[in-house]
């Protein structure tokens, strides 16, 4: 065989591989199915806050990528009647004999009969943003939320110098996401600071106008509160407002969670010492592939952490940030 030939046959084989190694990597979502009879009902908790418009893009684009139905549910009625709400639309849902579901539990314990139903339907049901504690929901698609909680709570100590007191705004509801913030941070700070003293935890409702009145009471009951941590988009919020309206912007250090323009604004301000931040456009995504994932029989890890990330005014503006912020 002549030398050009044998260039020829070696420089088809290269462009061979090449073009293989190329196609490598999209080989994982090639394996799930795009099929428009998958219908897949998601049912959330709210649509008042940045943070769920933002799930509700990623399980829009996870839908379009993948070619499944995807049906977006939220209770219309305000707490507590929402409860009640989202049970009825589990069950409707249920009734439909769907592919999978996906749910974001507000009250995880009066859904345990409805997810036998499911279990005995056949019916995958995937937790997204709060985990279910049962062993019938096959994945949780969520934020590691003890995490980060500790998290906050190591920021906090840093920035105060580990000594003075602090306290919780906090929202209790039945559902887990809210809980381990709260846990991770108040136990992190009693196991690890102990010159820092955590005052009693204030209870709110979950609306910035709540958390607000109730972090303007406490601010006036503890005038030396030095620390305050929201844990959530609602509860950061509420802060904010407090103290501006107390004219104490800059004076207590202020971490939040979440995203959204007001906080971000207060982080460039000097308001809000910094914050953390979910993937909450990932998490729908990756909830749809999960569910897909569950109805084709796969087997799933019990927990999908999405990633917390933390940011203040050094990082705000740098792209790695950017990706995470929704406004």
């Amino acid at each position: 065989m002549k030398k050009t030939q044998l260039l020829t046959v070696f420089l088809i084989f290269l462009l061979i591989f090449h073009i293989s190694a190329i196609q490598e990597p999209t080989k994982a979502a090639e394996e799930l199915p795009n099929d428009s009879s998958i219908n897949i009902p998601v049912i959330l908790k709210s649509l008042d806050v940045v943070y769920w418009q933002a799930i509700i893009r990623g399980v829009n684009e996870a839908a379009e990528d993948y070619g499944v139905n995807v049906q977006i549910q939220i209770p219309q009625l305000k707490y507590p009647a929402n409860f009640e709400e989202q049970l009825n639309l589990f069950k409707n849902a249920l009734a439909k004999k769907p592919t999978a579901i996906v749910l974001s539990a507000l009250d995880p314990k009066a859904l345990t009969p409805y997810l036998e139903q499911a279990k005995n339907a056949n019916i995958p049901v995937i937790a997204l943003d709060t985990d279910v504690d049962s062993p019938i929901v096959r994945t949780a698609v969520s934020t590691d939320n003890y995490g980060a909680g500790e998290l906050a709570a190591h920021k906090m100590a840093e920035l105060i110098g580990q000594n003075g007191k602090v306290a919780v705004p906090y929202f209790a509801p039945p559902t887990k996401s809210l809980l381990f913030r709260y846990e991770g941070f108040v136990n992190t700070l009693k196991e690890n600071y102990p010159n820092m003293q955590v005052l009693p935890v204030q209870y709110s409702e979950d609306s910035r106008a709540a958390a607000a009145e109730t972090a303007k009471s406490f601010l006036k009951t503890y005038p030396d509160v030095i620390g305050l941590f929201g844990v959530n988009g609602n509860m950061t919020e509420g802060i904010i407002d407090a103290l501006k309206e107390l004219n104490k912007a800059g004076s207590v250090t202020v971490i939040g969670f979440d995203s959204g323009k007001t906080i971000t604004d207060a982080i460039r301000e000097g308001i809000v010492a910094g914050a953390i931040t979910q993937d909450p456009v990932g998490m729908g995504y990756k909830a749809i592939q999960t569910a897909i994932q569950a109805s084709e029989g796969d087997t799933l890890p019990a927990f999908i952490d999405t990633g917390f990330f933390w940011y203040d005014k050094s990082n705000i503006d740098t792209p790695e940030i950017q990706k995470y912020l929704y406004e």
